[in-house]
């Protein structure tokens, strides 16, 4: 029964996780993420429960489109910043057409969701067993004294507040799960939760590891692991890139299997396999973005995404709260 109603819990949680480890490192001082977490978890719990209720209200073909733009967007994004990590890891060595297939291949084999979700759980064990070891191999260089301790004014707030409400396609997806307790709301609420919680765990480490230098570090949580305590890091330097790159690949085939289902794709259960066509289609398409985007603004990429998963949610919300008062139902799909 496991095996034919996987759950993609674990993959979810990890594509939060890389959103974080990837791009979210340093947007705000501890003292201004522990002030705005509750706040944080709260509007993107909700934006995901009412998107989550609403989605089989509106489901049409403009909005399933306008669904897979914005996850096409993501995967975009997240290819683009592995291949910057690994830019300032190994300069001039790794190509971005290098990357795009090194984190595309796996998917091949990731087409099935029990693979997904198999996986997912494994790389999500990983990742957090090096974020353990990485915490006690910097502990002597943890200093409290690092802890800024700058005002909290309506700017820093706003800042903060910002960061903490980025709506990730991984508060959406639930709503696309056939089955309602995957969709429920203790899934989108823990999803919030511990995304949020190890969103500012990795601010707090690395302010007490940086201090006021927190900002203006390239790669910090990389640049920390590799001052450690524990030469872990730098000797198997190759080992931890390659966790990094399977979690990319884990979301990214949760991604594929997403537009899949937004797509029409061919499908007999839930744990069907997704079709080769859609693959190779997704992987080309990939192929094409990342070499048209690579040298656009990554910064003001997120800013947009963001944005646009925002103005998404709410046109949902708005159409859905029409529906549900005039009594109109969309078909449910198989």
């Amino acid at each position: 029964m496991k095996r034919d109603n996987p759950s993609l819990y674990g993959a979810l949680q990890l594509g939060l996780f890389v959103n974080v480890l990837l791009r979210a490192q340093t947007l705000f001082w501890t003292r201004e993420g522990l002030a705005t977490l509750l706040s944080g978890i709260l509007v993107t719990a909700a934006a995901g429960l009412v998107f989550a209720r609403v989605w089989p209200l509106v489901q049409c073909r403009l909005l399933r489109w306008a669904f897979i733009a914005l996850l096409l967007a993501g995967s975009v994004l997240d290819i683009l910043s592995l291949w910057q990590l690994y830019v300032a890891v190994y300069p001039d060595v790794v190509s971005l057409f290098g990357i795009c297939l090194t984190v595309l291949i796996p998917v091949a084999y990731l087409r099935r969701v029990s693979a997904i979700a198999q996986t997912a759980n494994v790389v999500l064990g990983l990742l957090l067993a090096a974020c353990v070891v990485l915490v006690l191999s910097v502990a002597e260089r943890l200093r409290v004294v690092n802890l800024q301790t700058v005002a909290l004014d309506a700017a820093a707030w706003r800042r903060a507040m910002g960061a903490q409400c980025t709506l990730y396609p991984e508060l959406l997806l639930p709503a696309l799960w056939p089955d309602h307790e995957k969709r429920g709301s203790h899934t989108v609420v823990r999803l919030a939760v511990f995304g949020a919680v190890f969103n500012v765990g990795v601010h707090l480490l690395l302010e007490l590891f940086f201090g006021a230098a927190m900002p203006d570090a390239e790669n910090p949580l990389h640049q920390a692991a590799r001052c450690g305590a524990l030469s872990v890091f730098d000797r198997l330097e190759w080992l931890q890139l390659i966790v990094w790159t399977m979690a990319v690949s884990v979301k990214l085939a949760l991604h594929l299997y997403a537009v899949t289902r937004l797509a029409g794709g061919p499908r007999t259960d839930e744990n069907s396999l997704t079709a080769m066509p859609f693959f190779a289609g997704y992987l080309a398409l990939m192929l094409l973005l990342c070499a048209v985007a690579k040298n656009w603004d990554f910064a003001m990429m997120s800013a947009v995404r963001n944005a646009a998963a925002w103005g998404f949610t709410a046109l949902a919300a708005g159409l859905g709260g029409i529906r549900w008062l005039t009594g109109f139902a969309a078909p449910k799909r198989a």
